[in-house]
Order: structure tokens, then C-alpha cells, then sequence
């Protein structure tokens, strides 16, 4: 049988293939050179702050709050932004120029336009219209740039489609916030929570209450607890808007829309639709938390501790404190974790509004008695 002979090779061919080759090496390298940056920064980021805080109506109960303010970028959301950036290099997702873009309620797009900066890459952040003002300057004074839109629910389609559009890349946090977040090390935020209870000689937290935006910081604590053999709790705390209490639950979300759940105050978590992120079996139990209630306790923990945190903090905390008062009421003691995520002076002219939250949320009032009633500290203890 008569063999083919080879097809000529065209010099245009090999001289393409070399410039694919050359171009892909410079990339390479150019990515070598922001994960060396990206590496560099974090190791320049200490421990955050660890809280404790003790009640007179609570003895036997500590509650700790790890306080994610310290972060340079401000708030929960610089790890987050980290591995993002981390988890697109690595994947070859980034290029020299070409914007990084990212739906965000404000603290996630406010981290990645930190990092953006100083990898040397254009950052855009779509954001729903009435995210704090604080938080929008903040991006803009990283050198980000604010698509703001009115549906929540559409925040991931137009990231997607401004990527699209301008040859960029939608970071996706609601999609890769599980994935991207590194579990198994010793560097996470279970981790480092850890290290420093054991360093207190205290036991792990038998509850750890969170909030889920994108879900990844409840992914990260539940793996990384089962990783280590530990049993304490993940239990979560949802905004009234919010579908996760009902994912978790196992009723169908299909029937809910933005429009019909409403705005959303709790800045940070809560989803009007599911994030792809979001695991439900990362959490032990889940409750609503009323939004009022939310504001009343970040407000009444900046009053009675100086600790001027956001609203998503004081949803985690009453959470808590409920629980903690059902611990109480059967004898128990025990050692529960909340975090701060992010700096109560982003929401000066909301949350810290007084008429703003007079004529929003009136109902705080009743939450602040209910905060004196559990804890004796506040306005019925005076």
C-alpha cells in the first residue's frame, strides 16, 4: 500500500506558531509576576483581631467576635478577593490590560478594586443602585469604576455581558467563592480562627454563626472543621429578602423574584436568587433574622463595646445572642464565634442615620430592648 506523503509545512504556519508560542510565554511570565505580588501581599496581612465578649445575663456564654475590619481593603471580603485573584491567574483567566469585572453588594468589589490596583489591572464593580455611598468612594478610590443597575437579580448577566463587551473578565464571585478558597491550608480564616482560640486555650466554638453573600466563608469553615475532625456548628443567619433560609429548608425557590422579596438593607448577604457558590449542606441550621433586628445590634455593639460594625454583623451577632440565651435557660456554657465584616463607617447615612433609621426601620427600638433583656447590658439594664 502506497504511503501519503507528509503535506508541506507553510512557512506562515511556523512563523504563526512561533508568535502564538512567544505571546503565551510572555503571559506566563506576566502572570508568574502578579502571583509573586498577590503572595507577597498576603503575607504582609496579619491575624485579625479576636474579641471577646462577656454578658451579666449570659454567665457561662463567651462570644467572640474576629474582627475582618482589619484587613487593609476593610473588611470579610480581602481574603475572598485574594483567592479570586489567585484562582484566575492560576487558571489563565487574567490578562495584561483587559478590565476585571465583578457583581457585587458593595465590600466584595470594594477588595477586588484594592488588589486590582496594585496588580497593575483595570477593575470595573456592578453594584445595585443605593449600595452606600462610602462603599461605592471607596472603589473609585482604588481607581474602580461603578456600573450601578437597578435589578440585584441581574447583577451576575450584566457583569457577564460587560465582560463580554469589553474583552474582560467577570471574576464571579457567585460562582467560584467555594471553589476558589483554600480549605485544606493553614491560612484561611478557619484556620487562623482556630489557632487563635487554641492560643486562649479555649475550646472550638461549639456554634459559628455567618451569613451567606456568596456562601464561601460558610464552605470554608465547614470543610475545613470536618477536615480537622471538629464538631462545632455551622448556623447560619439570613436577611428577610433573602432565598437561602428557604434553599436550605428544601422548598422551591422558583417562585421568588427579586421584586417580590423586596430590598434588601443587610449589605453583604443575602441573595434575591440562589449563587451557584452557596452550599446548603455547609450549614447546620439556618434562621431568618428580621432586618430591624439586624441594624438594632450592630448599632447597640458599637453603643455598648465600640465596635462600629455593618449591618451583616449585627445580623450574625443577634443570632448569637438568641442562641446563647437558650443555652443559658438549660444551664449550658459554651463558646460561640461571630464575625465583624466590615466597618460601620461605610453605612454613616444609613444604618448610623438616626432619621434614616427612624423612618425606615422603627421597629429597632423593640430590638434594643430585647438586646438589654438577653445580655443585661443596654437600655433596660441602665
Amino acid at each position: 500500500m502506497p504511503s501519503l506523503a507528509p503535506l508541506p509545512i507553510a512557512r506562515d504556519s511556523t512563523t504563526e506558531s512561533a508568535n502564538i508560542a512567544n505571546d503565551r510565554q510572555g503571559l506566563r511570565v506576566w502572570r508568574y509576576e502578579r502571583l509573586a505580588r498577590l503572595h507577597a501581599l498576603k503575607r504582609r496581612t496579619p491575624a485579625t483581631p479576636l474579641h471577646r465578649l462577656t454578658f451579666p445575663g449570659l454567665p457561662g456564654i463567651r462570644v467572640y467576635l474576629k474582627d475582618e475590619r482589619a484587613h487593609p481593603s476593610g473588611s470579610l471580603k480581602h481574603r475572598l478577593a485574594a483567592s479570586l485573584f489567585e484562582h484566575a491567574l492560576c487558571h489563565g483567566w487574567l490578562t495584561p490590560g483587559a478590565p476585571v469585572i465583578e457583581a457585587s453588594s458593595g465590600s466584595t468589589a470594594v477588595s477586588e478594586a484594592w488588589f486590582a490596583r496594585r496588580l497593575g489591572l483595570p477593575f470595573i464593580a456592578v453594584v445595585p443602585r443605593g449600595t452606600a455611598r462610602a462603599k461605592l468612594d471607596a472603589i473609585t478610590a482604588e481607581g474602580g469604576r461603578v456600573h450601578a443597575i437597578d435589578d440585584a437579580a441581574a447583577l451576575s448577566s450584566t457583569a457577564a455581558r460587560l465582560a463580554d463587551e469589553l474583552g474582560g473578565h467577570f471574576m464571579d464571585q457567585f460562582r467560584f467563592a467555594s471553589e476558589a478558597s483554600d480549605w485544606r491550608g493553614d491560612d484561611n480564616l478557619a484556620a487562623e480562627s482556630l489557632r487563635q482560640f487554641d492560643a486562649l486555650d479555649e475550646p472550638a466554638p461549639q456554634a459559628i454563626f455567618l451569613g451567606a453573600g456568596t456562601g464561601g466563608t460558610a464552605a470554608t469553615f465547614a470543610r475545613h472543621l470536618r477536615l480537622r475532625g471538629l464538631a462545632s456548628d455551622i448556623r447560619g443567619v439570613d436577611p428577610q429578602c433573602s432565598v437561602y433560609r428557604s434553599l436550605w429548608a428544601g422548598h422551591s425557590t422558583s417562585l421568588l423574584t427579586d421584586s417580590s422579596l423586596g430590598p434588601n438593607p443587610i449589605e453583604g448577604i443575602g441573595r434575591p436568587c440562589p449563587a451557584q457558590a452557596f452550599l446548603p449542606q455547609a450549614f447546620d441550621d439556618m434562621q431568618t433574622i428580621e432586618d430591624a433586628a439586624s441594624l438594632a445590634t450592630a448599632r447597640w455593639l458599637n453603643e455598648c463595646f465600640g465596635l462600629c460594625a455593618g449591618p451583616s454583623t449585627g445580623t450574625a451577632l443577634i443570632g448569637a445572642l438568641r442562641h446563647a440565651e437558650c443555652l443559658h435557660e438549660r444551664g449550658e456554657h459554651a463558646v460561640l464565634l461571630a464575625l465583624i465584616c466590615d466597618d460601620g463607617q461605610r453605612y454613616r447615612d444609613t444604618l448610623y442615620n438616626d432619621a434614616w433609621l427612624e423612618r425606615r426601620y422603627p421597629a429597632h427600638r423593640q430590638y434594643a430592648d430585647e438586646l438589654a433583656r438577653i445580655t443585661a447590658i443596654g437600655r433596660d439594664s441602665q
